[in-house]
């Protein structure tokens, strides 16, 4: 279990750590499945340095290079760089060495500060086990008593907004960050395995990652988040309650 709530820390740490930007430098668009947050692709790749000093090449090895996007199993700059692609397309992206092997590199290929250029093929997309829906689905599920709606989001956050009627609030994060130790403890003593469950962040970021959470570590099914989170129903002009 600790090992569990060590993940979701540090994947929340690693979200905020995007300061600098991916450029898309060249793109042949794919007609099949996108590439979302918590997609598994399989993809070949070519990585070169600035001065296109080739350092890794998955062609050459004849083998697909298999991953999750958003649970920190690549560089920052892939996390970002590769969504909105489909299957079958191809994306040619800068790096810079922020998001990249940053200030110390990477073993005699990649030295320190190297911004980098990668040529990327989507072969496959498997999207993520867990359900997206947007501020009109919410509504519509709102009505059907098999939804719980859950609001993790923190006390400041509900009392800027208010609430969404009908829904449990369980804080997952206190202000600085931390996950709260006890979050999954009172998640099961509120809900029972099985239910339809609908994450809610404030932007929709936290919750995706949670929810990812549940379904990759903890074998849960049924389980959604709310895309673009508390903000994306603020613009639909969405009634809330106040706590």
């Amino acid at each position: 279990m600790k090992s569990i709530l060590f993940s979701f820390i540090f994947l929340l740490i690693s979200f905020y750590a995007f300061t600098k930007e991916v450029k898309i430098l060249e793109e042949t668009l794919g007609e099949g499945l996108e590439v979302v947050n918590h997609s598994k692709v399989s993809v070949h790749y070519i990585g070169r340095l600035e001065n296109n000093t080739e350092f890794d090449n998955s062609y050459k090895r004849n083998q697909y290079f298999n991953f999750q996007v958003g649970t920190r199993q690549v560089i920052l700059g892939w996390e970002t760089g590769l969504l909105g692609m489909r299957e079958g397309g191809k994306r040619t992206i800068y790096i810079p060495y922020e998001l990249a092997y940053g200030d110390k590199g990477a073993g005699e290929l990649i030295p320190p500060k190297s911004n980098l250029i990668f040529e990327i093929e989507v072969v496959r997309v498997i999207p993520p086990k867990y359900n997206e829906i947007d501020s009109y689905q919410l509504k519509l599920a709102m009505s059907d008593n098999n939804f719980i709606i859950l609001d993790i989001r923190n006390e400041d956050e509900i009392k800027n907004s208010g609430k969404i009627p009908g829904s449990i609030l369980l804080k997952a994060f206190d202000k600085n960050g931390n996950f709260i130790k006890d979050f999954i403890k009172k998640y099961q003593e509120k809900i029972k395995i099985g239910s339809k469950v609908i994450f809610v962040s404030e932007k929709g970021i936290i919750s995706s990652i949670l929810a990812n959470g549940f379904v990759e570590q903890l074998g849960q099914t049924n389980i959604y988040s709310l895309k673009d989170g508390i903000q994306g129903l603020q613009k639909i002009d969405f009634k809330f309650e106040k706590n």
